[in-house]
């Protein structure tokens, strides 16, 4: 190698499948560094009901780290005008929450060597949350003028004016 010139030497790559935030100068985002982030916000956030009573129902919202528990929050609320909606109500009351986490470091972004000439240096390291935010709630619903709807949240307000898209997906997001 000529003086003055420099080259760069070697990359190595600790582990390819998760993701830096930091990419090396020039370096084009590969399609392996987009489709795990595309899954993960895909993935962020899933809810199950169960029937309690022909108008109450328990709603269990899960939420990835990066969503925070207000992501939990908004998934079982969403849920909720959802569920209202699909059995025929129109309204609905929280009577009862509860809300978990169980969050932790599960490991780290990949570490880069990254060789100029007689300097290295490493970028990476940072570290990859796992497990999930939880929002459990007691929703009992109610049809339009029934003892009590007066004070009930509207399920199609809830949901905004795409209301009806909305009770036909089956993606839930916590975005």
């Amino acid at each position: 190698m000529a003086a003055g010139s420099t080259k760069k030497v070697a990359t190595t790559t600790i582990r390819l499948a998760a993701i830096t935030a930091t990419a090396n100068s020039g370096d084009k985002m590969s399609i392996y560094r987009i489709i795990p982030v595309a899954f993960m916000l895909a993935s962020c956030a899933s809810a199950s009901t169960i029937p309690l009573a022909k108008d109450t129902i328990q709603i269990t919202a899960r939420a990835a780290p990066a969503c925070g528990g207000q992501g939990a929050e908004k998934v079982a609320i969403k849920q909720a005008a959802v569920e209202t909606l699909q059995r025929g109500y129109d309204k609905f009351i929280i009577v009862n929450t509860s809300a978990s986490t169980n969050i932790q470091v599960v490991g780290h972004s990949p570490v880069y060597a990254n060789t100029y000439g007689n300097t290295t240096t490493f970028t990476g390291g940072a570290p990859v949350y796992g497990g999930s935010h939880n929002q459990g709630i007691v929703v009992k619903m109610f049809k339009n003028g029934q003892a009590g709807s007066s004070n009930a949240l509207d399920a199609k307000t809830s949901l905004g004016p795409e209301w009806e898209k909305a009770v036909k997906e089956k993606t839930i997001s916590c975005l």
